[in-house]
C-alpha cells in the first residue's frame, strides 16, 4: 500500500485527525480552502466536510465514546443522518436516558442508543460494560421528557406537563432551566450528582457571576472535574477553594480511645471543606491493608494517599 492510501485509511478512521490536519494547515497557510486541503490530505471533499462536521455533534455526545480519535466519517454521518431524521432532541433524550455512569461506550454501542436501540447497545458493550437508566427525579431527565411531550404534543406549557407527569410545576420550571444550563458547565458533573439541589445552585452562580464569567471558571477546571465531588466543583465555581495561606504542618495522631485519629494541621477550618476527599483516600488505604498480607509495608506509605489528597486541595 502507498502512503498516501496508507495516510487515506487513516483519515478515513478519525475525523479528529482530519480537523486537526485541515487547521495546522490552514494556520500554517498550506491550503486555503477544502478543496486544497483534500488534494493534500487524499481524501474526497465529502469526507473532509463530513470530518469537520464533527464539532458539530454535542459534546455530551462526542464525551461517550471510549476512543474519540477512532470517531470516523461514517460515524459522523450516521449520527447527523439520525438526528435530521429524528430531531436533535430526540436523540439528546436516547443518550441522556441510558448513559454508563462514569465509563465510556464503544462506537458500536453510543451509536445504537442515538437511534434508540437499547438491546443493540448493550450487546455492544464489553463484559464488564453497563448501561444505566436516569433516575426520572433528575432535572436532566424531566427537563428533556417536557421537551419530547412538546415535541409529540402532550401538553403545551408547565402547568399541563405537570398535571400528566405528576411533578410540580416548580420543580418542571427548573429543570428546564437546569437543562438550559451551558453543556460545558453541567457536563462537570456526574449524572447522579447534578440535582435539584446543586442545579439551584448554579443558576443562581449564573445570575451572580453572568454567564461569560461562569463559562470561564467551568473550561478552567473541566480537566480535573471528574476527580471531584460536587459540592468541591460548586466551590471551584464560587472561587471559594482558594488557599489561605502555606501548609506547613500536617499530623496524624491517636485520639482517646479506639476509635479515633486526630488530624492536626494549619488551617483546619478551609481543609475540612476536602473532608470527603480526605476521607476517600483513607479508605483506599483501609482496603489495601484488609486485602495486602504486607500490612507493614503498607502502614509505612499510609499517609501517601492522604497527603496527596490534601496537596491537591491546596493547591486549587
Amino acid at each position: 500500500m502507498s502512503s498516501k492510501r496508507a495516510l487515506r485509511a487513516i483519515y478515513q478512521r478519525s475525523c479528529l485527525l482530519v480537523v486537526v490536519q485541515y487547521e495546522w494547515g490552514l494556520a500554517r497557510g498550506e491550503w486555503t480552502t477544502q478543496a486544497g486541503a483534500s488534494r493534500a490530505l487524499g481524501i474526497s471533499q465529502a469526507e473532509l466536510s463530513t470530518a469537520l462536521q464533527f464539532d458539530s455533534l454535542p459534546a455530551e455526545l462526542t464525551d461517550m465514546f471510549a476512543e474519540p480519535a477512532e470517531i470516523s466519517c461514517h460515524t459522523v454521518r450516521v449520527i447527523r443522518g439520525v438526528i435530521a431524521r429524528d430531531g436533535l432532541e430526540t436523540v439528546r433524550l436516547r443518550i441522556r436516558q441510558h448513559v454508563a455512569a462514569g465509563s465510556k461506550l464503544p462506537t458500536k454501542a453510543v451509536l445504537a442508543l442515538v437511534k434508540g436501540r437499547l438491546s443493540d447497545a448493550r450487546k455492544a458493550l464489553p463484559p464488564s460494560g453497563k448501561i444505566i437508566t436516569r433516575s426520572p427525579d433528575l432535572p436532566r431527565y424531566i427537563s428533556d421528557r417536557f421537551h419530547l411531550g412538546i415535541v409529540n404534543g402532550e401538553w403545551t406549557g408547565y402547568t399541563s406537563c405537570s398535571r400528566a407527569l405528576r411533578i410540580s410545576r416548580r420543580n418542571i420550571s427548573e429543570a428546564v432551566s437546569i437543562g438550559q444550563l451551558p453543556d460545558s458547565v453541567r457536563s462537570l458533573f456526574k449524572e447522579t450528582e447534578l440535582t435539584f439541589a446543586v442545579g439551584r445552585k448554579l443558576l443562581a452562580l449564573e445570575i451572580d457571576l453572568g454567564s461569560k464569567e461562569l463559562l470561564a471558571r467551568a473550561s478552567y477546571i473541566r480537566s480535573s472535574a471528574h476527580e471531584h465531588t460536587a459540592n468541591h466543583l460548586l466551590r471551584e465555581l464560587k472561587g471559594e477553594n482558594v488557599s489561605p495561606g502555606e501548609f506547613s504542618r500536617l499530623r496524624i495522631r491517636k485520639g482517646r480511645g479506639s476509635k479515633r485519629l486526630i488530624i492536626d494541621c494549619d488551617h483546619a477550618e478551609f481543609l475540612f471543606r476536602y473532608r470527603r476527599e480526605m476521607e476517600a483516600a483513607l479508605n483506599q488505604v483501609v482496603r489495601k491493608l484488609t486485602v495486602s498480607p504486607e500490612a507493614d509495608e503498607i502502614t509505612r506509605t499510609i499517609l501517601y494517599p492522604f497527603s496527596e489528597a490534601m496537596r491537591r486541595g491546596a493547591g486549587r
